[in-house]
């Protein structure tokens, strides 16, 4: 492990304890919510528990005390939190309508019990400050050791969780009425990227641009397996009627970790970001003016306890604004930083083919429609041989010319290039 690092301006950062993936994140009563997996007595992984942190603009952060705390027997891996406004728990009342977040209990093997993971329940009346933990926990269990991240959504007039089976590359869909109470409707995968474990789904619907209708994506991040190595989060887009998500097109598995980043395969999938560090990407629930804003983990499993302090050991990517937009015959996810953000935060750069711009030395450059980031040689590298890389990413239609935001922070650097449909993330300790 390494030392102290200046905490980020435009990222959250937790104060003292390891942070991974964003859990929970929701929008309710006028607050931002963001919990995420932490360690509340460290700064490497361990001790799972749900940290917790509010904000009024996405911007800048409150840290608060644990919402969800590990014992002896079980630790509180992700999930996702749902505002029941209908109190279809009962855990609440019709005026008083409960936060119910959804965790998978990590069971751990003791006292002649197995380990397994199923999913459970704890709920707020107090906007999220204070919660009771389900005494009927867990409500769903598969009897696996690897069945994980429920995402919770309202479709309709039922909840739908999707989760994975993390060693089977499949995403599980549920239905329930209740909460408590769920059925099976349908298995997605293994599909496209399936080299390492499947970690952390999200299925919501979004806009596309320009079309007037709309189509589903599935967020499925993985670990290793990743565009750049490592950990990442490939996507699909397709339609989903409530029981089954249906892809649009596949194009073939990629199953072989031997093979890395030699895969041809990878390039063919879609990717969320093309950098080094952005995995376990969620989106909100409930965002008030229909926006669709995810947010992910800015790190990368293969150096994650390695990487110096930043207050907690790692940070948070910016929220996130995206839709999609159909290029040729496919549908592509276009992102942007969150309109919260000054415009004055972003650095903006027009790229003709064959050019190379220097930001605090890291090298972005535009060949043959190919943009790189390469961030070898700058600042901090020496705490992981795997963590000074060059990244790239092809651009939609290759254009001549490729204009680039960029949003500097004291130790991240996140690129969205062409309007967004390319963006490249990664941590640069200067």
């Amino acid at each position: 492990m390494v030392g102290q690092h200046s905490r980020p301006r435009w990222h959250y950062s937790p104060q003292h304890m390891w942070m991974n993936d964003p859990n929970g994140l929701i929008f309710n009563a006028g607050t931002w919510h963001m919990f995420y997996q932490s360690n509340p007595s460290g700064t490497v992984w361990g001790n799972m528990s749900w940290g917790h942190a509010t904000s009024s603009d996405l911007l800048n952060w409150t840290e608060h005390k644990v919402a969800l705390w590990h014992t002896d027997t079980e630790e509180i891996y992700s999930g996702s939190c749902v505002f029941d406004a209908t109190n279809s728990s009962g855990f609440g009342t019709t005026d008083w309508p409960p936060l119910v977040a959804v965790y998978t209990s990590n069971y751990l093997s003791r006292d002649g019990r197995p380990r397994v993971q199923a999913q459970s329940l704890a709920y707020s009346l107090d906007g999220g400050s204070h919660w009771t933990t389900y005494p009927g926990n867990p409500v769903l269990n598969r009897d696996s050791t690897d069945f994980r991240d429920p995402k919770v959504f309202r479709h309709g007039d039922v909840w739908v969780m999707v989760a994975v089976e993390a060693e089977q590359h499949q995403v599980v869909i549920y239905r329930s009425t209740n909460l408590t109470e769920w059925t099976h409707a349908s298995t997605f995968g293994p599909a496209h990227a399936a080299a390492g474990v499947w970690e952390c789904p999200d299925l919501f619907e979004l806009p596309v641009a320009n079309e007037g209708r709309s189509k589903w994506v599935l967020l499925v991040n993985l670990n290793p397996g990743g565009v750049a190595g490592g950990s990442g989060c490939q996507y699909f887009v397709g339609d989903f009627d409530g029981y089954t998500f249906t892809p649009d097109a596949l194009v073939g598995l990629s199953t072989d970790p031997a093979l890395g980043l030699a895969d041809p395969l990878l390039r063919a999938y879609d990717w969320v970001d093309f950098g080094r560090d952005c995995y376990a990407v969620t989106s909100f629930a409930d965002v008030p003016d229909g926006r669709r804003i995810v947010l992910g983990w800015m790190n990368n499993w293969d150096y994650a306890n390695d990487v110096p302090l930043t207050g907690g050991r790692s940070i948070m990517t910016i929220p996130r604004e995206i839709d999609l937009i159909r290029i040729g015959d496919r549908y592509r996810l276009r992102q942007r930083p969150i309109r919260e953000l000054p415009d004055a935060a972003l650095e903006r750069h027009t790229l003709a083919d064959g050019d190379l711009v220097l930001i605090r030395g890291v090298a972005l450059e535009y060949h043959d429609g190919v943009l790189s980031l390469d961030r070898r040689g700058v600042g901090r590298t020496d705490f992981h041989e795997g963590f000074g890389t060059r990244q790239w990413a092809e651009v939609p239609e290759r254009p001549r010319n490729v204009t680039i935001d960029i949003l500097l922070d004291t130790c991240s650097i996140e690129v969205f290039a062409a309007g967004g449909l390319v963006v490249i993330s990664d941590l640069v300790f200067f």
